[in-house]
């Protein structure tokens, strides 16, 4: 069981065929569209159609399936060995030093809510610019 997780992290990390990058994006398409109308339907208080209510399911479920499988799909070199795509330099354990990171603690921090607003007892409601 163990093997089996450590093969399904590794396929996870590999790099991937443009083809399968492509067709990730369509289905995250297809999918979140769909997910994003029938959210709008419910908050709206519209009452959908049969056939929506039938391929909601569907439309949702079977892109983000397929988004799913194709992301453990993997790149294979000539002697038939995955390739694995290297982590970007920010990643990699080794590439931070602590020393150089500065903290700042919440007092020393300015306050940036209100940058480039006015101040609540500096409206005017009646100034018309």
């Amino acid at each position: 069981m163990k093997d089996f997780w450590k093969e399904l992290k590794q396929r996870w990390r590999n790099a991937m065929p443009q083809f399968f990058k492509r067709m990730m994006w369509i289905c995250g398409l297809v999918s979140g569209t769909a997910l994003a109308a029938n959210e709008a339907m419910t908050v709206a208080g519209i009452e959908p159609h049969q056939w929506w209510i039938d391929i909601r399911p569907y439309l949702i479920a079977v892109p983000a399936g397929a988004m799913f499988a194709c992301k453990f799909t993997q790149n294979y070199d000539r002697d038939g060995n995955p390739v694995s795509k290297p982590l970007p330099e920010a990643t990699k354990p080794d590439s931070v030093n602590m020393s150089d990171v500065e903290t700042v603690s919440a007092t020393q921090h300015p306050d940036t809510t209100n940058v480039g607003r006015p101040a609540p007892a500096d409206i005017d409601p009646y100034n018309e610019d």
